[in-house]
């Protein structure tokens, strides 16, 4: 090995050295870990990257966590050594074996801690030349044998202890994240699929008794789920050019998949779903394409978990949970048919059906619509208006909504953008306009809706006016209606001119003085428009006021 070589041997080794030393103490510093976690690293990759004008301009590194597209994690350093004057044949034959050893000697003996090094390595090498064909790089991946069956041992034992023996045994919070990925891992726990599946059900109905554990498991679980289809399975399938929307292969450009992880993915899918149906439609139609005929399946009729078909004498219902689908034929417009369609629709969202769907409707002459401008005239918004005109609907109206209404959950039944509503839009608004007993119903949508992402709703406070004088009594609830206005909406026309009225204009600046001062600007605007009203408005009111004292 010639001196730049053995310069840059000795360099690599320090720098590394240096930031393991670094990282082990900061781990060290963590605090109490998880009997599950098996270390925190298994990456290491030093490379070169050439300077922006001159490829001999540039800095070498050294990462010991992957690094993610958005972020650098890298340490740098100029080097003594210029890199493009070392040739691919004295890089990959004379230094990197030698490097790699000293690296694999620390890896295997646990030179920082038994917490840093997780059992298996990857080792990289990564050298930017002149032209991007003639980068170099290379990698290994070694596994310490002995630290393995450490892990092996010690994550079986923790089935047996806190899984399969009786309450009051069970995990701890702080073991859950790491549970659900090593019972993915297939070095850790080399079992089948139906094996692993069983293991998560095991523990579903284990934690069953422990709402706030149950829930982090089931949030753990789909986490690591979601990384395991995304990081492992789905690699050697997808094409990599495609940003929003996930596409396969060719055919002869990707393996045959292993039907024992086509089946895993298939579950993930579904366990996922109750979270991300998105993502579970995205995973089925893939696992379909692949060849599964149980996603096929799964796409055609759902997931099996809901009521996919119910008939009455007065409607016919079909619902797809993974196509966020709700189909409804009516025998015609009556109390009947819309009661039997709003009762089906409410028992598919108690059995976890996706707030945000699409409805079909059939059977229906009747096209009733809420007194709304911006709202969609889709489907669904008819399904509901026309449901609303049925008083002993009313209540079980409400029962809908307050099950679907959701902070960022948005009804399927348009494209995304301008006419997207919250889950629960249609009927919340109708009801409100129908009667004041509604109002308090009212009061908590507006107070939930997501005012960055949605405007349709903005129109509704001219039909409100419309419906009900403005009072005194009545005004901080068109306050709370203004607050939940999205951020473009305008100043509502012919608004300002109610407070000219005495009782109305003191009773507004009661009110807004109850407000911050971001929201007292907000209501302003949105009532008065222009400085020049806003400040006619504020002299009127110091009139009043003092003719007050």
């Amino acid at each position: 090995m010639n001196e730049a070589l053995t310069v840059l041997l000795a360099e690599c080794w320090e720098q590394l050295d240096q930031t393991c030393q670094r990282t082990q103490k900061h781990l060290e510093d963590m605090g109490q870990r998880s009997k599950l976690q098996t270390g925190a690293r298994d990456y290491i990759r030093f490379g070169y990257r050439k300077g922006k004008f001159s490829s001999s301009a540039g800095l070498m590194f050294v990462e010991i966590e992957r690094p993610f597209s958005w972020s650098d994690s890298a340490y740098t350093w100029e080097s003594e050594v210029d890199i493009t004057t070392l040739t691919d044949e004295q890089l990959v034959h004379e230094w990197w074996p030698v490097l790699g050893e000293r690296v694999r000697e620390a890896f295997e003996a646990d030179r920082y801690g038994g917490i840093f090094f997780d059992y298996q390595l990857e080792f990289k090498l990564y050298i930017e030349r002149e032209q991007v064909k003639d980068h170099l790089e290379a990698q290994e991946h070694w596994i310490n044998q002995t630290k393995l069956k450490q892990i092996q041992g010690v994550f079986q034992q923790f089935i047996a202890d806190k899984i399969a023996s009786p309450l009051p045994h069970y995990p701890a919070q702080k073991d859950l994240f790491f549970f659900s990925r090593l019972l993915l891992n297939v070095d850790i726990h080399p079992v089948s699929t139906a094996e692993r599946i069983q293991l998560c059900e095991q523990t579903d109905q284990k934690l069953a008794a422990i709402p706030k554990l149950l829930e982090e498991w089931k949030r753990c679980l789909r986490m690591a789920l979601k990384f395991w289809a995304n990081e492992q399975f789905l690699p050697p399938y997808i094409e990599n050019d495609n940003r929003y929307r996930m596409s396969l292969k060719p055919a002869d450009e990707r393996p045959e998949p292993d039907e024992q992880q086509l089946e895993l993915f298939i579950y993930a899918a579904l366990r996922i779903g109750g979270d991300d149906t998105v993502t579970r439609q995205e995973f089925l139609e893939i696992s379909s394409q692949l060849g599964s005929q149980q996603a096929t399946q799964f796409l055609k009729e759902g997931s099996g978990q809901i009521e996919s078909k119910r008939k009455t004498p007065h409607m016919q219902g079909q619902a797809n949970d993974i196509l966020q689908t709700i189909q409804l034929k009516l025998t015609g417009d009556t109390v009947y048919s819309y009661r039997d369609g709003l009762q089906y629709i409410c028992d598919l969202m108690q059995q976890n059906f996706p707030f945000e769907y699409t409805l079909k409707l059939s059977g229906s002459k009747i096209k009733s619509f809420l007194p709304v401008k911006a709202l969609a005239r889709s489907a669904l918004h008819r399904f509901f208006a026309n449901a609303l005109q049925y008083p002993e609907l009313h209540p079980l109206l409400e029962q809908y909504a307050r099950l679907v209404m959701k902070e960022f959950a948005f009804y399927n039944d348009v494209e995304p953008g301008e006419k997207s509503v919250m889950t629960g839009t249609y009927a919340v608004l109708g009801l409100a306009l129908q009667d004041q007993k509604y109002f308090p119903l009212l009061k908590d949508y507006m107070r939930l809706v997501d005012t960055e992402h949605q405007s349709a709703h903005d129109g509704f406070v001219l039909a409100f006016l419309d419906t009900y004088p403005l009072t005194t009594e009545l005004l901080p609830l068109l306050l709370i209606i203004l607050a939940g206005s999205g951020q473009s909406a305008k100043p509502v026309k012919g608004l300002a001119d109610h407070f000219e009225q005495v009782e109305l204009a003191l009773e507004l600046d009661r009110q807004l003085a109850q407000c911050e001062g971001y929201e007292r600007e907000q209501l302003m605007y949105l009532i008065f428009g222009s400085d020049s009203k806003q400040k006619k408005y504020a002299k009127f009111v110091e009139k009043l006021r003092s003719e007050q004292r």
